[in-house]
């Protein structure tokens, strides 16, 4: 054999291999869009549910919660490194553990306290791959509140997500909910939630990402007046929200 035909079937060889690589990394590219839009199209069509039933959460059944799991499963083995499905899962499984309470009373506490400890797990998960994300660090709290868990433990999480996310509206509304549910219940932990509570409600009110959330819990535990008296130094704009509030300068 020649050089010149070693060299044109080298040539011919790369060719070939250079074209296995193209349509190797063309078909990748498909498969990897085409994951991408049913993972995405999961994520809003469940984050569209959990809007709905943070507003109205009689709209929640044990089935809408199972196949809202089911859809991130597929997203999450598709994209097992995305923070924000595990967040997302998390926050379905305290929903789980919410309907579950209609079943019957033994059964019900086993549920909660599984699906609890599940949403626990994925928001763990979650701030392993993203660990500055508030939204998890309030997950991990919730979940300890909802497990009668509150402890040193529980306050660190609260503070990281603060920390985090200082201006977040996920983190105001449920330093605010923490706070009035202990202020109407005279528990001794108000003491130590007393400062955060009043900064995030405040935040809270002139965030419009927050404000109705924080509008209702306010209403929920008949705290009209003192959150307007814990107010008298806010904005205008922050005090008019409290209903029956003075806002008389």
């Amino acid at each position: 054999m020649t050089l010149s035909n070693v060299y044109n079937n080298n040539q011919l060889l790369i060719k070939r291999v250079v074209r296995t690589v193209f349509f190797i990394t063309a078909a990748w590219g498909v498969i990897w869009s085409a994951q991408f839009f049913v993972s995405g199209n999961y994520y809003y069509r469940v984050n569209n549910q959990l809007e709905a039933w943070q507003s109205k959460p009689e709209l929640v059944t044990q089935s809408k919660v199972s196949d809202a799991i089911t859809k991130i499963d597929s997203a999450i083995s598709m994209f097992p490194n995305n923070a924000l499905y595990y967040q997302m899962r998390g926050q379905l499984y305290e929903w789980q553990a919410f309907v579950s309470q209609s079943a019957a009373q033994s059964a019900s506490d086993s549920n909660k306290t599984n699906s609890l400890k599940l949403a626990f797990s994925n928001y763990q998960q979650s701030l392993s791959l993203r660990p500055l994300w508030p939204a998890s660090w309030i997950g991990l709290a919730s979940v300890k509140w909802k497990l009668n868990e509150v402890d040193d433990t529980f306050y660190q999480y609260m503070n990281k997500a603060a920390q985090t996310g200082p201006q977040d509206a996920v983190v105001h509304k449920f330093i605010v909910e923490y706070g009035l549910a202990n202020f109407s219940a005279r528990s001794p932990e108000y003491i130590n939630v007393i400062q955060p509570l009043k900064h995030h409600m405040k935040l809270g009110l002139a965030n419009p990402h927050s404000r109705e959330a924080i509008v209702q819990s306010i209403v929920k535990y008949n705290a009209e007046e003192p959150a307007c008296r814990w107010m008298r130094l806010a904005s205008y704009p922050v005090r008019k929200r409290i209903p029956n509030c003075i806002t008389y300068n």
